[in-house]
């Protein structure tokens, strides 16, 4: 999957057509919605800063731009292609008056930006990448966060930390995970471990209503650099 998602090149015309809506996990509409949701009933208001991780073609991102204020989003994938369907997606639903911005990086260069953020997101990321480059997601999203920021990443998770064998996820329409290949399931405690020597601290959120049964963590800074 996550090799396919890497080579992915839309064309113009099939961007025109809107092809990019269920290249990449579909149930464009429904994904959109939910994400918007919840990062409002985590407390986002219009005037807060979003940083979009694996924003792809702006699946959730249409809805974040419209529901933020001028120049709050930006949005991060190594796709240029989806990059480029976002931009038209943008366009499409007349909301290029709020100016946000989208960077094609792979190596999740969040300072690229050149702000700090609120609130960022990475919505069915984690699902697709190896241990190390989580890591580096979560070293880089450190230095970008305020204070009291918080960083929500969705991840198929295992109740079995020393178990090599695939997991056929629970309510998630047979989708099957695995210890060493797209698409991952972690313990929780692989987390913990990944931020135990950072300023980040995590909270397990868990069901948020996600259709395959992806789970939610939150990663957030202190208010006080001194808790």
């Amino acid at each position: 999957m996550w090799n396919h998602y890497y080579g992915l090149n839309l064309s113009k015309q099939g961007i025109q057509r809107g092809i990019h809506r269920n290249t990449i996990g579909g149930m464009w509409k429904e994904m959109g919605e939910i994400q918007l949701k919840f990062m409002k009933e985590q407390g986002m208001q219009p005037e807060h800063e979003l940083l979009d991780v694996g924003c792809g073609s702006l699946r959730g991102g249409i809805y974040f731009i419209e529901y933020l204020n001028e120049g709050k989003y930006s949005g991060l994938d190594l796709n240029p292609s989806l990059i480029k369907a976002g931009h038209a997606e943008i366009q499409r639903a007349n909301l290029l008056r709020k100016k946000s911005t989208l960077i094609v990086n792979e190596n999740f260069q969040f300072e690229l930006f050149k702000k700090k953020f609120d609130y960022a997101i990475a919505q069915s990321v984690f699902t697709h990448l190896p241990v190390n480059v989580i890591q580096r997601c979560l070293i880089n999203i450190e230095k970008v966060l305020n204070p009291g920021g918080k960083f929500y990443a969705t991840f198929f998770e295992t109740k079995n930390k020393f178990n090599d064998q695939p997991v056929t996820q629970s309510n998630s329409g047979g989708v099957i995970t695995h210890l060493d290949k797209d698409p991952y399931h972690y313990h929780l405690s692989l987390f913990e471990y990944l931020i135990s020597d950072s300023t980040l601290k995590m909270e397990y959120i868990g069901d948020w209503h996600h259709p395959r049964n992806q789970k939610m963590l939150c990663f957030y800074k202190a208010e006080n650099t001194d808790e």
